[in-house]
Parts: C-alpha cells; sequence; structure tokens
C-alpha cells in the first residue's frame, strides 16, 4: 500500500492522541511511535518534521479526517497500525486505563482487527456461535446456534425468521464497507434473507435489508446477519462478545438507528 503524506500525519495523529490519553506525556510511550517513522525506508528527520506540521498545522487534518483516512486502509496496513498502538499502551509496562480506552475507542472507530498481542486477556469475550436477527419492525434480538454444518444452520436460522430456505446476501456496497469498519480478517458479514419472501404475501418490508443491499431493490421479511469466510464461503457466527455489539452498532448506525434490541 502506497502511503502519501496525508495518510502518515493521520498515522501521526492517532498514535499521539493514545500517547497522550491520560495527559502524561511519557517519552517512553512516544518511541515506539518515533519508531514506527523511522523504521520506514528513507525516511529521515526532515520528512519527520513534515509529518508533524502536516498533522498539527494542516487544517484539514482534524481527528474525523485522520479516522477516515486509517479506516479505508488495506488489512495489512491495519494490521500495522494496531500493532503500533499496542505498542504504545504497553509501553510504560503497567496499563493506563485511559491510554486502553482511548486504543479501544480507535479499534472501533477506524475498524482495526486484532493486535497480534492482546493487551489484556480476552478469553471471557468469547462466546459460542451467535447471530444477530433484525426483523421488519426494526426490532433486533441475538441467538445462538449449535449446529456443525449447512443444512443444521440454515434449519436454524430458517427457523428464526419464518422461512422454509435462506438465501445469503454478500458484498454489496454497503456491507463491504461495514465489514472494514469491523476490521474483519478472512470473513466479511453477509445477511440472510428468506428465498420464497417474494412469493408471500403476508410479510413485510425490511428496511434494514434494504438500505443495506443498497440498490433500490426491496428485501422483504426478517433478516439474519452472519459472518463467512473469504475462501470457501463458509457461513459462521460472531464468537467474540464485543465483536456482535461492534456489529449491531456499525449496522445500526449504517441504517439511521431504525434497529432497537428486543
Amino acid at each position: 500500500m502506497k502511503v502519501n503524506i496525508e495518510m502518515l500525519a493521520a498515522i501521526y495523529k492517532l498514535g499521539t492522541a493514545v500517547v497522550c490519553a491520560d495527559g502524561n506525556i511519557n517519552p517512553q510511550c512516544a518511541k515506539p511511535l518515533t519508531n514506527f517513522f523511522y523504521g520506514i525506508n528513507g525516511f529521515n528527520d526532515e520528512a519527520m518534521q513534515r509529518v508533524v506540521d502536516y498533522a498539527n498545522k494542516n487544517e484539514s487534518m482534524t481527528a474525523q479526517r485522520a479516522v477516515e483516512l486509517i479506516t479505508d486502509f488495506d488489512i495489512d496496513a491495519k494490521k500495522k497500525i494496531v500493532n503500533l498502538l499496542a505498542d504504545i499502551v504497553r509501553a510504560e509496562g503497567e496499563l493506563s486505563e485511559k491510554k486502553l480506552e482511548m486504543f479501544n475507542g480507535a479499534r472501533s472507530l477506524c475498524g482495526l482487527p486484532e493486535s497480534d498481542e492482546p493487551l489484556v486477556d480476552n478469553s471471557s469475550d468469547v462466546i459460542p456461535p451467535t447471530f444477530l436477527a433484525a426483523k421488519t419492525n426494526g426490532l433486533a434480538y441475538p441467538f445462538m446456534s449449535e449446529a456443525d454444518d449447512w443444512q443444521g444452520l440454515d434449519a436454524d436460522i430458517a427457523e428464526h425468521i419464518g422461512a422454509e430456505r435462506t438465501e445469503v446476501v454478500r458484498f454489496t456496497a454497503p456491507l463491504n464497507i461495514l465489514s472494514k469498519r469491523l476490521g474483519l480478517v478472512d470473513c466479511h458479514l453477509v445477511f440472510l434473507v428468506d428465498r420464497n419472501g417474494y412469493q408471500k404475501d403476508d410479510i413485510g418490508d425490511n428496511m434494514t435489508g434494504t438500505i443495506l443491499y443498497g440498490s433500490g431493490h426491496e428485501i422483504l421479511g426478517n433478516i439474519v446477519f452472519a459472518l463467512e469466510t473469504d475462501k470457501g464461503y463458509e457461513l459462521k457466527g460472531f464468537t467474540s462478545a464485543r465483536l456482535i455489539e461492534d456489529a449491531y452498532i456499525a449496522i445500526n448506525a449504517a441504517v439511521g438507528n431504525l434497529l432497537r434490541l428486543e
């Protein structure tokens, strides 16, 4: 991925926000940030000063602009960024609550994946495969499935949307944006619909599904959100409590807060 001065300034601005999160500018915390930049081939003091000036003096380089730029980075670049931020947080030895909060906020806003070495033990975050249903009336709820094959999973999901069979909706422009925002690695966000919904007269329009389909095509009936692997297109549930919570928040924001939890 090729980077320009604006992108480097966005990284500097985000990294500096984590360094200064608790109001204490510890040189030890800033060291991973400077090491990151000087590790770029050909980078020198003059280049560093240009980045700092752009981040601090250019009126267009707002915090929002930095988030927008980093959100659009590819997954390899995002992995480097999240590892950089994690190194900043752990630089003092003891984890600062404010820095950790800023780190988690940056991950959520920019759709960054997990760092290679998690900052905290997140074993309690692991949940059984869980899916998110969104009804035509705007109510949403999570449900679990222990099915270990497509036939069993299809039956479980079909039951929740009142269908005989389901169909997967994938790779629409809005879903692709959400997958990137959530920092998904080796998988993408999809939703499932009633395969025979258009033959039924008693199901209504699902505005959430219609918006996320993104082409003006009306989606009918209840839908279920899930993850699907990039290779093999295997359907799976969310296995992280935090990820499914982030997914609900991101989905709801994308559809104008039409959803509410049941």
